[in-house]
């Protein structure tokens, strides 16, 4: 079967930080009956398991995507940024 074509017919697109959050948040809603909030403190706090599993797509699928919905850059993140 053919993969169907993308909305953007494969040009790359630029979000805001605003649109990125937002697009988590749905996701973790929708596949983890969560908010983005919740789940990156959950994350966070070791709280799903074996991180390892390669079997947790949905799981994931939102982890890659914490950086750019996080609401501010973690103090210890942007003093390595200045460095």
């Amino acid at each position: 079967m053919p993969a169907k074509a993308s909305p953007t017919n494969g040009k790359v697109i630029t979000i805001t930080r605003e649109q990125a959050r937002k697009m988590f948040d749905r996701q973790a809603r929708r596949e983890f009956k969560m908010t983005g909030d919740e789940f990156i403190r959950r994350w966070e706090a070791g709280e799903f398991g074996d991180p390892d599993d390669p079997y947790r797509r949905e799981l994931w699928d939102l982890v890659w995507q914490i950086p750019y919905a996080r609401k501010r850059v973690p103090p210890s993140r942007a003093r390595q940024d200045r460095a």
